[in-house]
């Protein structure tokens, strides 16, 4: 006879240890007998990894990242328990006894509710790479059946649970040889990206998304706790069979899946559904508090290898009366329309305890096409959807439609698509879809990218011809001559990829920034302004060279283009923070891509003088060269001013003792970019010489910073801290220009600001004066506009 399961914990017995394990850091307080000994004992405490959290007067809060595997332990434990699960482990030690006479085998993590129990074995990577996951599902393989056994032994047969095993991951590349194991075992698959989606979901859903969960990880299972059986009518309508019934939202929720358009470990090529939004989940909510009913249906799609059954008996004409028997699995119903009404339930209070029901039209089996069709014609009468995901819809659904404006518009997102995954692509996996979570890689939005193939007349421009005046699509440059949907996304997927393989070949520390710092090519902004700089190099070609670019192959266009490319590629090659800055701060319209892509071509033009566009050579001859070194050098004295202040600000307030004022006055992210530089700098330069005009910000308003340095530094008046010192980055951002002779001399106004600003630095920060309380010295309207739109 198995023993029960020991070391669980249900109910309210889990938020302790939720509160714990939810943390990213372990935490401890030090204190000491003096202020002088607290902070030695703080320097050595961080030398051992510890980092302040918080100072008390006479202690100090410390925290400590965790070990990686603990944290990922602690990760999917965290999100099982968010999503609902209602009895977990309750340490890392849990073990569960495999077999009458062997040893109990250690779990990392184990779940159960009310119909389901799952096992969670966890590993991970110290740097992102393949692995090999062979033997853990070996082992698991080996303890399957017994664990199951003392899994229904604890809890019991009714229901009988069902048990699943899932191996949780990070940093950890899938090799597809243990994918297919892992499949054909039947073992889940959790990767760190599916941990992000689900924890975003569980934000949205509440404890409903682990519905979404089970219906991922128990897809097409039969799963004993779901067997439903309700009242309703079929009928059929446009050749296709219907159910109308009354159903619990709560039995609903069950098997409801919503589709989201993710990229995850397990790719859904069919989703389209918007993600729902909390604000409208939680107004539902209140409104079924307070008795609210929905009169109309919750439209849904029932996807199961095998048909309905439904027990007929009664009809009337071709509608019937009887029993339906609802798919006893997970994921099984897909929701076309209402997600917002049925999820507002999970945000209800009185949700647990409710015996409403809801309106239900269900489908079976509806081709894809169709259940993108009534999802957008559902829609197109109700909320706005949102552009990315209309783009997604789109691009599947409108390829081939005879409207040039629709046939137009998916073109280009499907153009859009094709590159996230098109093998040589180098904006593959970069573009964010519908449910994912934006970071500094993936960062690339469909509509943005879309609309830049779109707005420069890439795959072709609207027109109208004929006797009736009719709309039609004009080829552009990267359009086939056979104007077919299929060539033209060919051509153009090809040409584009070669076009921007071109900088991320030899930028490729640049490219894979992405919109972390340093970067912008590969940004929205700077796909914008090469797509741009392509349609203007093509139209030169075509007119230097005599040839039409919708007769010539992809990689003929890029050899042609390349070499006018070239001098962009060689100038952001050995560009600084400063020199890419003043290319990402110019902002987001339309001219500011334009101001950005006419920088460039004015690049090409220094190096290629023959490459004379007329919009090209009015840009060069618009910029002004009065006042460029005046403005230089009072920069230059400026930065001087503001680097000696703040050193001997923060001496006198921390002291120089172990250097404590660089210690403790730095931001820990300044001093590393610091660190890093000095380290690979020959020469005996401290480490503080390489901080720049754009670190002093964050120094000045770090923690209490701010006290010693606003009576000298307040130029606004009133406002936030961040605020009151936004004059040093338009002064940075000046400084990107006047250093930088390719990029031309500020304006007058720009000049006038600076010298405003040279001004009170010399009287207030090196002349010592004290500003007064809430008065303003400068107004910085005109330079706002000016050096975000300069070249």
């Amino acid at each position: 006879m198995l023993p029960p399961l020991t070391g669980l914990s249900v109910g309210d017995d889990l938020k302790p240890i939720y509160s714990e394990k939810s943390k990213n850091a372990d935490e401890k307080t030090i204190s000491a007998a003096s202020i002088k000994a607290l902070e030695l004992k703080l320097a050595g405490e961080v030398e051992d990894g510890w980092r302040l959290i918080r100072r008390n007067k006479a202690s100090i809060r410390l925290g400590k990242d965790k070990p990686v595997d603990r944290q990922l332990e602690d990760d999917v434990w965290c999100l099982l328990y968010r999503m609902g699960f209602s009895t977990l482990n309750r340490t890392r030690n849990f073990s569960i006894q495999a077999g009458e006479k062997t040893v109990p085998r250690q779990i990392d993590v184990f779940a159960a509710d009310e119909e389901t129990a799952l096992i969670v074995e966890c590993t991970h990577s110290a740097e992102p790479g393949p692995k090999s996951v062979k033997t853990l599902i070996d082992k698991i393989g080996a303890i399957r059946e017994d664990v199951i056994k003392s899994v229904h032994t604890h809890f019991g047969r009714d229901p009988k649970l069902k048990v699943k095993f899932a191996i949780a991951t990070r940093n950890v590349h899938w090799r597809a040889a243990d994918r297919d194991r892992a499949e054909a075992a039947g073992i889940a698959i959790i990767t760190e990206n599916d941990l992000v989606y689900f924890n975003k979901l569980t934000d949205f859903l509440k404890t409903a998304a682990r519905y979404q969960f089970l219906g991922r990880y128990f897809s097409g299972e039969k799963v004993e706790g779901l067997r439903v059986q309700v009242p309703a009518t079929k009928g059929r309508a446009g050749g296709r069979v219907f159910y109308n019934f009354l159903m619990s939202p709560y039995e609903l929720l069950r098997i409801a899946y919503i589709s989201h358009r993710s990229k995850t470990s397990n790719d859904d090529l069919e989703t389209y559904q918007r993600m729902v939004k909390p604000s409208r989940l939680k107004e539902i909510g209140k409104y079924i508090d307070d008795g609210g009913k929905f009169p109309t249906n919750i439209i849904i799609n029932f996807k199961s290898d095998s048909p309905l059954k439904f027990d007929q008996k009664d009809t009337f004409g071709d509608t019937a009366t009887g029993t339906l028997h609802l798919p006893g699995q997970y994921g099984s119903a897909w929701v076309i329309d209402g997600q917002h009404r049925l999820y507002g339930y999970a945000h209800a209070q009185r949700f647990a305890d409710d015996r409403s029901v809801v309106p239900v039209l269900a489908y079976e089996n509806l081709p894809i096409r169709d259940e993108i069709q009534l999802f957008v014609d559902i829609n197109t009468q109700q909320v706005k959807v949102s552009r990315n995901l209309v783009n997604e819809i789109v691009s599947s659904l409108n390829i081939d439609d005879p409207d040039p404006v629709k046939r137009l518009e998916a073109l280009c997102a499907r153009i859009a698509l094709k590159l996230d995954d098109h093998p040589t692509s180098p904006i593959k996996d970069r573009i964010l879809t519908v449910a994912q979570d934006k970071d500094s890689w993936r960062c690339l939005t469909l509509t943005s990218l879309s609309d830049g193939i779109a707005t420069n007349g890439l795959i072709g421009t609207l027109h109208r011809a004929g006797k009736n005046n009719a709309q039609a699509l004009l080829p552009g440059p990267l359009g086939e001559v056979s104007q077919t949907p299929a060539a033209t996304m060919t051509k153009a997927v090809e040409t584009l990829s070669g076009y921007l393989a071109l900088f991320a070949g030899q930028l490729d520390t640049h490219w894979k920034l992405g919109d972390a710092k340093g970067g912008y090519l590969c940004t929205n902004l700077g796909l914008r302004a090469l797509l741009l700089m392509l349609r203007k190099i093509v139209a030169f070609v075509e007119n230097k060279q005599n040839v039409k670019a919708t007769i010539l192959e992809a990689d003929d266009i890029v050899a042609r283009v390349a070499p006018y490319v070239q001098p962009v590629i060689d100038y952001f090659a050995v560009a600084d923070v400063g020199d890419v800055n003043a290319f990402r701060q110019r902002g987001s319209s339309l001219a500011s891509v334009t101001a950005n892509c006419l920088q460039m071509c004015s690049i090409i033009h220094e190096a290629i003088p023959e490459f004379d566009l007329p919009e090209v050579i009015e840009y060069m001859d618009s910029r002004d060269v009065a006042g460029a070194k005046q403005a230089k050098d009072m920069i230059d004295n400026i930065n001087r001013i503001i680097f000696e202040n703040v050193l001997t600000t923060l001496k006198a307030k921390y002291g120089e003792k172990s250097e404590a004022w660089w210690m403790l006055g730095v931001p820990k992210s300044v001093r590393n970019s610091c660190d890093q530089m000095y380290n690979e700098t020959p020469g005996d330069r401290e480490r503080w010489r390489y901080l720049f005009l754009s670190n002093y910000p964050d120094i000045i308003s770090y923690n209490d910073n701010w006290e010693v340095f606003k009576d000298h530094y307040n130029f606004y008046g009133k406002g936030k801290k961040a605020d009151l010192i936004r004059w040093i980055g338009k002064i940075n951002k000046a400084r990107t220009i006047t250093h930088h002779a390719e990029k031309g001399p500020l304006s007058k106004e720009d000049v006038a600001y600076v010298k405003t600003v040279h001004d009170l630095v010399t009287t207030f920060i090196e002349g010592g004066q004290v500003v007064e309380p809430g008065k303003r010295y400068i107004n910085d309207v005109a330079v706002a506009v000016s050096v975000d739109e300069a070249a």
